[in-house]
């Protein structure tokens, strides 16, 4: 058969009918004698090569996985090193790994992810994790502006940080009870889907009888209402976006719900007969709103005719209105319309007594308590008052506890008393909610930590106290480092989530150079990073108020390098210290009206004006606070970014010092993605940049993280830790850093 069909092929190209010959002979069984002709055989076809795509995967820690995705194709990784996907692509397909999901508490990003198959497998998918969490406990209670409590013993506390309200039951379960975390918005309907934009407060929110809460939307200029059944709605106000910087004329306007016009409100009160009542110290107006959502007012004038501008209100079982005075010493009684002195005056410090004879340093909190008696948060104690005006001290200052200790109070907030007696109030400053019994027991609830630091500590063990823009900077490594000014030190958190005194000692002020760890620091105000691994600080001199630059080597030797720019006789906290990449200096001050730059081994002289800056945008009533910048950067060429709340943009100043808007629209804090002069950047939070090694900008802000790309086009992007709503940023070593409340964040980026 084989040498039978070897001569059929050579008869096949001998032959023009030779193909045909081949198919009668294939057709009658290959030729065996009954006169058909064998068919032609299948040539079979050379398969185009396949090649592998992966990489590898670092990070990891023992019992964690990433999910990993390429197209429709999923792979689960276990440990660290070398993955391939089990698919294979020809040269030429393209391909994009993407990261599908990871284990809680981790955060993964994958650089080269997406390119063109060549002629070789593909191993150049790099997938970098590492915790959220760096360093600290990241609490689910960001914040409390308000605080109120159910007949069945739950809290429920507004968080104007995440813009949701918690529920905390009485066994210490923390739930999201309406809103979404991390997204501002004024939607009604569902409680997990309507959204919030709340500014921080103390009393903006309200219980009635129902369990019907009342909330104070003050960013929203709106009175919000959620029933026990879980829904969402607008009693009244007309939605504006009264914490856009811009956004500063007085709002007010009786009316049918949102037909009214609602101002600041400082303090949410339910009257007897089920109306409302807010506090508007702008106006100094009392508003009152029916169930029905209709909206009057009231000025708050005492017996001479004199405007209160009223900050804290509460009710009484009597429906006798109380009214503390914002940021003052005075209690006052609403009658008929005219706000009768109770007790406090001015030049008092927080003594008891009755009437004018006692005192209040800040009342910041009102509730009424089971006998009657109005109780307050004033400062750093609880205090009591009495219908007749009697003022006695609780505990705090100098009433101990039960144990006949110092309370430790430090800035206490909203309070109330619930069914065992016991009182209930917010130590804004350190973060904690505690219980004081009758007896004079403190306790802090669980649902918090408690402990707002600074301590040093590794990982969940650190408490980070509190930062700001200007406080905190990363070096090239991945270190970051913050100004601990209380203490006259700066601390260091370094990649393995060890955090620690790095530079001076704690508790001793001074001005003395020499080694980090016996050298002092006065009075820092603030820090910069510089890409060799040195840390510049700004310090106060050891005569008079100017302050001197001093730096910290990479080896660790403190040197004080000469006077920054001052102003004789003006002193302020609020300054900005950078430098960029070739070593050049930047400084700035609130009351300097502009930054000024230093070339290595020059002086300082001006960069920008803010004056002129502000002047060239058309500005003319801002006089001298033309900008008030929050943080500064540099890309990798030298120009310089900062953004200014009041401008509410972020500008670009390059080597020769000319400033241009780079992000964002002209005092449009509200405002989605997009280019310059369409997207809009939030400005009603903390706000902070960072800048990665390609030139991308990230900035925080009220609700959410953005990003700015080279050309100045904002987007809202997806990190690997999520949405939390960090404060401070910073970026080194690959890694974006985020300062929230008592934890550090990190995230690898591509």
């Amino acid at each position: 058969m084989i040498n039978r069909y070897g001569e059929l092929q050579m008869l096949f190209r001998r032959a023009a009918c030779g193909g045909a010959l081949l198919a009668a002979l294939s057709a009658c069984g290959g030729g065996s004698g009954d006169g058909g002709t064998p068919a032609a055989p299948t040539v079979p076809t050379a398969e185009a090569p396949r090649y592998l795509v992966g990489g590898t995967v670092s990070g990891l820690v023992p019992g964690a996985q990433v999910v990993l995705a390429n197209g429709a194709e999923k792979l689960t990784v276990t440990a660290n090193g070398a993955f391939h996907f089990a698919g294979k692509l020809a040269a030429g397909a393209s391909y994009e790994g993407t990261i599908e999901s990871t284990s809680e508490g981790l955060g993964c990003s994958i650089a080269k992810g997406a390119a063109t198959v060549g002629n070789a497998d593909v191993d150049t998918l790099a997938v970098r994790c590492l915790p959220v969490v760096l360093a600290g406990v990241q609490e689910k209670i960001q914040s409390i502006s308000g605080m109120v409590q159910d007949t069945a013993g739950n809290y429920y506390i507004a968080d104007a940080v995440l813009q949701v309200i918690h529920k905390v039951t009485p066994a210490g379960s923390v739930s999201v009870y309406a809103g979404i975390p991390g997204k501002p918005g004024a939607d009604d309907g569902a409680a997990a889907s309507a959204t919030f934009h709340m500014a921080g407060g103390v009393a903006v929110m309200a219980i009635d009888r129902a369990a019907n809460l009342y909330l104070a939307d003050s960013c929203n200029a709106q009175l919000r209402k959620i029933t026990p059944a879980g829904v969402v709605s607008t009693v009244a106000g007309q939605r504006r976006a009264a914490c856009d910087w811009s956004n500063t004329a007085p709002s007010f306007a009786d009316g049918q719900g949102t037909q009214a016009q609602l101002g600041r409100i400082d303090s949410v009160a339910m009257d007897i007969n089920g109306d409302v009542l807010l506090t508007d110290p702008d106006q100094q107006m009392i508003r009152r709103v029916t169930p029905g959502g209709l909206v009057t007012s009231e000025k708050v004038r005492d017996v001479h005719g004199f405007s209160i501008p009223a900050g804290d209100v509460v009710v009484d079982a009597g429906g006798t209105i109380y009214l503390g005075e914002l940021f003052g010493g005075r209690l006052f009684r609403w009658q008929q319309g005219v706000a009768v002195l109770v007790a406090g005056g001015y030049g008092r410090t927080g003594n008891d007594g009755k009437g004018t004879a006692a005192g209040f340093l800040s009342i910041r909190g009102m509730a009424l308590g089971r006998d009657g008696n109005l109780l307050l948060s004033d400062h750093d104690a609880i205090r009591r008052v009495t219908p007749g005006g009697d003022v006695s001290t609780v505990i705090g200052r100098t009433v101990t506890d039960a144990a006949g200790a110092a309370a430790g109070f430090s800035y206490l907030g909203t309070l109330l008393q619930d069914s065992s007696g016991a009182i209930i109030v917010n130590d804004a400053n350190m973060h904690r909610v505690i219980s004081v019994s009758p007896a004079k027991v403190l306790s802090p609830l669980s649902f918090l930590s408690g402990s707002i630091g600074p301590k040093d500590g590794v990982g969940a063990a650190a408490r980070l106290g509190y930062v700001s823009a200007a406080r905190m900077c990363s070096d090239p490594a991945g270190n970051v480092y913050m100004l601990d000014r209380a203490n006259k030190v700066l601390r260091r958190l370094t990649p393995d989530g060890s955090y620690s005194i790095y530079a001076g000692i704690a508790g001793r002020a001074g001005s003395d150079d020499g080694p980090r760890a016996s050298a002092t620091l006065l009075a820092p105000v603030a820090i910069a990073c510089d890409q060799e691994g040195g840390v510049y600080l700004a310090d106060r001199a050891p005569a008079g108020a100017a302050y001197n630059l001093r730096k910290i080597s990479k080896d660790g030797v403190v040197s004080t390098d000469g006077a920054l720019p001052s102003i004789p006789g003006i002193t302020t906290t609020e300054y900005l210290l950078g430098v960029d990449k070739d070593g050049y200096v930047f400084w700035q001050g609130w009351a300097l009206d502009g930054i000024y730059r230093r070339a290595p081994g020059g002086a300082f002289t001006s960069l920008v004006s803010f004056e002129a800056l502000a002047r060239s945008l058309g500005d003319t009533e801002y006089e001298w606070l033309e900008m008030l910048p929050a943080s500064m950067v540099f890309d990798s060429k030298g120009n310089l970014y900062f953004d200014d709340v009041v401008h509410q943009v972020v500008f670009k100043v390059d080597r020769a010092g000319k400033a241009s808007v780079f992000a964002g629209t002209l005092k449009k804090g509200s405002g989605g993605d997009g280019p310059p002069g369409v997207g809009g950047l939030p400005f009603s939070g903390a706000t902070s940049l960072a800048i990665d090694a390609s030139d991308n900008l990230y900035m925080s802000g009220q609700g959410r993280l953005r990003k700015i790309d080279a050309a100045g086009v904002i987007s809202t992007p997806v990190l690997p830790w999520g949405y939390p709503n960090v404060g401070i940023l910073a970026y080194g070593n690959g890694t974006l850093f985020g300062f929230t409340t008592q934890a550090m964040l990190q995230t690898p980026l591509p």
